[in-house]
C-alpha cells in the first residue's frame, strides 16, 4: 500500500509539473495572439487566403461522400499515434496535407531545426506559383467563419476587403485568447468537470443516475432537462446533501447563501423541467449510493469530480449556443448517442467543435438494447466516428461503449450486478478521468494550443509569401517608373526654359515694338495736321483747336495699334505654350484621374476674359481695350491749352532758305541789268540832289514796305506755323513726360502679366506631374518598407510559434522520461 501511495505522489508530482509548464506555455501562446493582434491592427493587416480557402471547400464539396459510407467529414491536426495513425489515414479520404501537422505524435521529439528544415522542403513541394501553401483549409482554430463567403465568384466575396478580413480576423484572435483564458483556468484547476451532453432525449440524465447510483435527475420520455444540473459528491458541501439554484453562476459562493437558493428535491423535477430563466444552473450535492471509492466516480479519493448534466443539442439555437461555450470550460467530454438516431447534424458540429482541442471524445451510444441489428448498427455509427474524430476512433475499444443506462438503473433498483458492458464503460470513465489525466484534461489544452501555434506558423508563412510578393512587385513598379521620372524631371527643365524664353521675347518684341512706334509717332506729328483743312486767317483759332485734335485722336490710334500688337503677341505666345502643355499631356497619358484633373489648368486662365482657352489656342476674344485701359494717354495733352505763341513763329530758321533765294535772284537781277552801273550812278546824284531829308524819308518809305511785306508774308504762312508750332511743342510735353518710354513699360507688363499666369501654370502643372510621380514612389518604398517589416516579423513569428508548439510537445514527450 505504501508503494501505492509512492506512486501515486510521483504521479501527482509529475502531473503538477505538467500543468505548470503548460501554463506557462499557454500564457505565452497568449501573448503571441495579442501581438498578431497588435500588428494586424497597426501595421499589416493579416493575409488571409480567403479565395483559395473558398475553392479548396468547393474542391472538397465537389468529391462527396467516400467508398465505405464515409461521409466525408475530417478533422485536421489530430494527434495521432504513429502506429494507430496508419490505420486512420488509411481508412479516412485521401486529402492534401499541410506542412506542420500533427498527425503523428511521434514527431513531436523533432527538433526546431530539423522541423524548420521539413517545413521548408514541404512549402517547396507543396507550393503554388506565387509561394504559398496549397491547402489553406487545414486552419483549424483561426480559420475564419465565412459560410457566406465559400464561393470565390460570390458578391460577397468581393465585396470583403483586406481591412474587412483582418477586422473578422481580430475578432477571432480574440475569441482565441478568451479561450486561452478559460483553458488556464481548467489547468489551475485541480478538479476535473465532466459534461454530459447530446441530442434531445438520448438518455443524458438517465446515464448520470445510472453513474452515480442514485435516481436524483428527472428523465422522462419526452425531453425534460432545461438548464445544466452540475452533480458533485456532498464532501465538498461539508457531506450534506443540497440542491443550490444558482442565478448567476459567476458570482456563486458555497459560503454566501446569498448567491443561490435551497431547492427542495421534491421541487426539482419542476426546476428542470419548466426553468422561466431565473436560475442558470443547479448545483446537485449528493452521495454515491457506493461507498467504495475504487467504485464510485464522484466519490474517488483522488479529484474531485462534477458531472454536468445539459439540455438537449437541438432543442433551440441559445440553448446550443450555451452548450457550445459551455464545452470550452469542460475537461472530459461524455457524448450520448441514441443507438436509434445515430449522429444528427447538430451532434456532428459539436463534436466538430469540440474536436478543436479534445482530441478524445468519450461516446456513449445509450438504448442500445433497443436495436435489433446491433452489429450493423454499431458499424454505421463507428463509420461516423471515424470522420467525426479519429482519435476517438482509433481508442474506440476504451472510448466508445454502447449501452442500455435504463437497464442499469432498473439492476440496481432489483439489486442485480452491472451488466457487462456498462461496468465497462463505467471503468474505462473513471480510468480516463483519473488514471489518464494528462489526455482527459491536460490534452485538450495542449491540443487546442499547438492548433493555434500551427495555424499561426501557416498563417505566417502565408504572409512571408505574400510579403515577399509585394516587395517584389513593388521593386518591379520603382523600375518602370524611374525612366519615366527622370524624362520627367528633363522634361520640366526644359520646358521651365522654353516658357521663360518665350515669355522675356514676348515682353522684349512688344518693347522693342511699341518704342520705335510711338517715336517715329511723335516725330512726324506735324505730317498729320496737313491733311486738317486751313478755313483763312479768320478761323485760324478754329483751325489750331483741329489741328491739336487731331494730333491727340492720332496719338490715342498709334496707341492702340500698340496694344493690338501686344495682344497679337500674346496669342502668339499662348499658342506657343499650348503646343508645350500638349507635350506634357503626352508624357501624361497614363496619369490617374487626380492627375487629369490639372490637363485644363491653363485653360481656366483669362488674359482679360475668361472666354480664352489656352489648350486649344483661341484668339478671337482679346481687344486692345482689355489690355488695360488706357483712359488718357497723356497727362500733358489732358491739360494743354493754346497760346498766343502757337501763331508766331520769329525763328526764320525753317524759311531761311526761301529767305537767301529770294536775295540771291534780286542781287542777279540787279547785276544782270545792262544799266546797272548808270542805275547807281543815278541814285547817287539823286540823293545828292534830293538832299538829306528827303534820302531820310526815302529810306524810312522803303523800310515801311518792307515790313507790310514781312507782315504779309507771315500772315500768308500762318497755318504753316500753327502746325510747326503744335507739333513742336506737343512732341516736347511728350518726351518731357516720358510718354514712349511709360506705353512701351506698361504693355510690356500688361503682356508679362498675361503670359505668366500660363507660364506658371504650366511650370506648376510640371511640378505636380512630378511631385504626384515622387509621391508615388514615396508610397511605393513606404509600402515596400512595411512589407519588408512584415517579412521578418512574420518570418520571426513562424520561429518563435515552432519553437513555443516543440516546447508544449516536449510536455507530453517527456512523460515516459520523467516517470523513470
Amino acid at each position: 500500500m505504501s508503494a501505492t501511495r509512492e506512486e501515486q505522489e510521483t504521479q501527482q508530482r509529475i502531473f503538477a509539473d505538467k500543468c505548470r509548464r503548460l501554463h506557462t506555455h499557454l500564457l505565452n501562446t497568449k501573448t503571441l495572439l495579442k501581438d498578431i493582434g497588435e500588428y494586424n491592427r497597426s501595421k499589416w493587416p493579416v493575409h488571409y487566403p480567403l479565395a483559395r480557402i473558398a475553392r479548396a471547400h468547393e474542391a472538397h464539396t465537389a468529391v462527396g461522400p467516400t467508398a465505405g459510407g464515409s461521409s466525408g467529414l475530417r478533422r485536421s491536426n489530430s494527434m495521432l499515434n504513429s502506429s494507430d495513425a496508419t490505420l486512420v489515414n488509411s481508412l479516412a479520404p485521401t486529402r492534401l496535407r499541410r506542412s506542420m501537422t500533427t498527425d503523428d505524435m511521434s514527431e513531436y521529439a523533432t527538433d526546431s531545426n530539423s522541423s524548420g528544415q521539413t517545413a521548408a522542403s514541404n512549402n517547396t513541394n507543396d507550393s503554388d506559383a506565387a509561394g504559398r501553401l496549397l491547402d489553406p483549409s487545414d486552419l483549424s482554430v483561426l480559420k475564419l467563419d465565412l459560410r457566406l463567403s465559400y464561393h470565390a465568384d460570390s458578391d460577397v466575396m468581393g465585396s470583403l476587403e483586406e481591412s474587412s478580413i483582418a477586422r473578422l480576423f481580430d475578432e477571432r484572435l480574440t475569441q482565441c485568447e478568451v479561450h486561452i483564458d478559460k483553458l488556464i483556468a481548467r489547468v489551475t484547476d485541480k478538479s476535473s468537470k465532466i459534461l454530459v451532453t447530446g441530442d434531445l432525449n438520448a438518455g443524458k440524465s438517465t446515464l448520470v443516475n445510472a453513474l452515480i447510483r442514485h435516481d436524483i435527475l428527472p428523465f422522462d420520455q419526452q425531453p425534460c432537462t432545461m438548464l445544466f444540473c452540475e452533480v458533485v459528491d456532498a464532501s465538498q458541501n461539508d457531506d450534506i446533501e443540497e440542491i443550490h439554484a444558482i442565478p448567476d453562476i459567476q458570482q456563486y459562493d458555497r459560503l454566501n447563501p446569498l448567491t443561490y437558493a435551497v431547492v427542495k428535491m421534491s421541487d426539482l423535477e419542476d426546476i428542470v423541467m419548466e426553468n422561466d430563466e431565473q436560475y442558470q444552473q443547479l448545483k446537485i450535492y449528493t452521495n454515491d449510493s457506493r461507498s467504495a471509492q475504487h467504485q464510485s466516480l464522484l466519490h474517488n479519493g483522488v479529484v474531485d469530480v462534477a458531472l454536468i448534466d445539459s439540455p438537449g443539442l437541438n432543442r433551440d439555437s441559445l440553448k446550443t449556443t450555451q452548450l457550445f461555450a459551455r464545452q470550452e470550460e469542460i475537461d472530459v467530454v461524455v457524448f450520448v448517442v441514441n443507438a436509434e438516431n445515430h449522429f444528427t447534424l447538430s451532434g456532428q458540429d459539436f463534436l466538430l467543435n469540440a474536436g478543436n482541442e479534445k482530441a478524445h471524445i468519450f461516446i456513449v451510444v445509450n438504448r442500445f438494447d433497443a436495436i435489433r441489428r446491433k452489429d450493423r448498427c454499431e458499424r454505421m455509427i463507428l463509420d461516423q466516428i471515424r470522420d467525426l474524430s479519429p482519435l476517438t476512433y482509433a481508442e474506440r475499444d476504451e472510448l466508445v461503449h454502447f449501452i442500455s443506462a435504463h437497464e442499469q438503473l432498473a439492476a440496481d433498483r432489483e439489486g442485480k450486478a452491472s451488466s457487462e458492458a456498462f461496468s465497462r464503460m463505467e471503468k474505462s470513465l473513471r480510468s480516463f478521468t483519473l488514471e489518464q489525466r494528462f489526455k482527459s484534461k491536460l490534452a485538450p489544452a495542449q491540443r487546442y494550443a499547438m492548433n493555434v501555434l500551427f495555424d499561426m506558423q501557416y498563417l505566417a508563412a502565408e504572409n512571408v509569401a505574400a510579403a515577399t510578393k509585394r516587395i517584389q512587385e513593388i521593386n518591379a513598379l520603382l523600375r518602370e517608373g524611374m525612366p519615366k521620372y527622370e524624362i520627367l524631371l528633363q522634361e520640366r527643365k526644359e520646358s521651365a526654359s522654353q516658357s521663360e524664353s518665350i515669355l522675356d521675347g514676348s515682353c522684349q518684341e512688344v518693347r522693342r515694338h511699341t518704342t520705335a512706334h510711338l517715336t517715329n509717332t511723335t516725330i512726324h506729328l506735324q505730317d498729320v495736321a496737313e491733311k486738317v483743312t486751313y478755313p483763312g486767317l479768320l478761323s485760324l483759332w478754329s483751325y489750331a483747336e483741329n489741328v491739336l485734335l487731331t494730333m491727340v485722336s492720332h496719338l490715342e490710334h498709334e496707341v492702340s495699334e500698340c496694344d493690338r500688337f501686344a495682344c497679337f503677341t500674346i496669342h502668339q505666345a499662348r499658342d506657343e505654350l499650348a503646343r508645350l502643355d500638349e507635350q506634357r499631356r503626352a508624357l501624361d497619358s497614363d496619369s490617374t484621374s487626380a492627375d487629369q484633373q490639372n490637363q485644363n489648368l491653363l485653360s481656366a486662365l483669362p488674359v482679360k476674359d475668361e472666354g480664352i482657352s489656352l489648350l486649344e489656342g483661341s484668339m478671337s476674344s482679346v481687344t486692345a481695350s482689355q489690355i488695360a485701359s488706357i483712359g488718357s494717354i497723356s497727362n500733358a495733352l489732358d491739360t494743354l491749352q493754346l497760346e498766343l505763341s502757337d501763331f508766331i513763329d520769329l525763328d526764320f530758321s525753317h524759311n531761311w532758305g526761301t529767305l537767301t533765294s529770294i536775295s540771291a535772284s534780286a542781287s542777279l537781277t540787279l547785276l544782270a541789268s545792262k544799266s546797272m552801273a548808270g542805275n547807281v550812278v543815278t541814285l547817287l546824284r539823286l540823293s545828292s540832289t534830293m538832299g538829306t531829308a528827303t534820302a531820310r524819308r526815302v529810306m524810312v518809305t522803303a523800310a515801311a514796305l518792307i515790313g507790310l511785306g514781312s507782315v504779309f508774308y507771315m500772315v500768308s504762312d500762318m497755318d504753316a506755323t500753327v502746325r510747326r508750332k503744335l507739333s513742336s511743342r506737343v512732341s516736347l510735353m511728350l518726351k518731357e513726360e516720358g510718354f514712349v518710354e511709360r506705353h512701351a513699360d506698361r504693355l510690356t507688363t500688361e503682356t508679362s502679366r498675361a503670359v505668366r499666369p500660363f507660364v506658371w501654370h504650366l511650370q506648376h502643372t510640371f511640378q505636380r506631374m512630378v511631385e504626384a510621380e515622387e509621391h508615388k514612389r514615396a508610397d511605393h518604398l513606404r509600402r515596400r518598407h512595411v512589407a519588408q517589416d512584415a517579412q521578418i516579423y512574420f518570418d520571426e513569428l513562424r520561429l518563435k510559434a515552432q519553437e513555443l508548439s516543440n516546447a508544449i510537445r516536449a510536455v507530453s514527450s517527456s512523460e515516459s522520461s520523467d516517470m523513470h
